[in-house]
């Protein structure tokens, strides 16, 4: 396993929230499937559950009764947050919350891009940049993937807000994969929605050891699979789940030797 680098780590997701309509449910099925130490922090008026998995922290669960659905919620770390955020908005993008502080840890901005999906900025302090994103710790996520209804604006927005660079990947029937490449680092992926008339979103994917073993115990729990152990050629294995909140999030495998 690497060892911990220190941040920040602009271009790179760095953190994570689940917003969900009941946050103990939530905690609870977490807990269970993933041994994740969870501290309750007070904060603005509410209690934010910080996830703790491997050294330290990876994000939090937040409840919202006004959210239409649970989700979860990347957070991309960029190193200007004002910067970003207006030229988020001159590439058609929408800013949902402006620029904001959180205390003692940074400034965060809820997001949409073009087509829809919706993400946080953040910049972070020194002392909080966000978690290792190179790190394979299991229970933490390892990958981001955006479905979406317009790969090829997709791609245009991102590389122009962020200077991601397309390493495209033909996946036959269903298209093409657009890797994102951060310098010589893979931030995340892009497709197109392969569920047409659903809505653009970014889905996490967390890191697991016994893919089977974890998809079982994730059902046992209360999530409901929409996809089990499937192969990704080269590169893994993943489980498609939605959590019993009905945040939709995946597992996954990497093969013998690839981290």
């Amino acid at each position: 396993m690497q060892e911990p680098r220190s941040g920040p780590w602009p271009g790179r997701f760095v953190w994570h929230d689940l917003m969900t309509k009941d946050a103990a449910k939530a905690q609870a099925f977490y807990q269970a499937l993933f041994g994740w130490h969870i501290e309750s922090v007070p904060m603005m008026g509410s209690v934010y559950r910080m996830i703790v998995a491997g050294p330290g922290p990876i994000g939090g669960i937040m409840e919202e009764a006004q959210i239409p659905m649970a989700h979860w919620m990347p957070y991309l770390a960029v190193t200007d947050i004002e910067a970003s955020a207006a030229k988020l908005k001159q590439l058609g993008g929408s800013v949902c919350i402006p620029p904001t502080e959180i205390p003692q840890t940074g400034r965060f901005a809820v997001v949409g891009d073009p087509q829809g999906a919706f993400f946080s900025l953040f910049q972070g302090l020194p002392e909080s940049p966000g978690f290792d994103p190179d790190l394979p710790v299991p229970g933490r996520i390892c990958w981001n993937e955006l479905y979406t209804s317009d790969d090829v604006a997709a791609q245009r927005f991102y590389s122009a807000l962020i200077g991601w660079k397309d390493a495209p990947k033909d996946l036959g029937p269903l298209g093409t994969y657009h890797v994102q490449m951060h310098g010589d680092k893979q931030a995340g992926g892009l497709m197109k929605n392969p569920m047409p008339g659903t809505p653009s979103c970014w889905v996490v994917y967390f890191f697991v050891e016994d893919l089977g073993a974890s998809t079982a115990k994730a059902k046992q729990l209360g999530a409901t699979a929409m996809m089990e152990n499937t192969p990704i050629p080269e590169v893994g294995s993943f489980s498609m789940l939605s959590d019993p909140t009905g945040a939709v999030f995946a597992l996954f495998q990497p093969l013998a030797g690839s981290c």
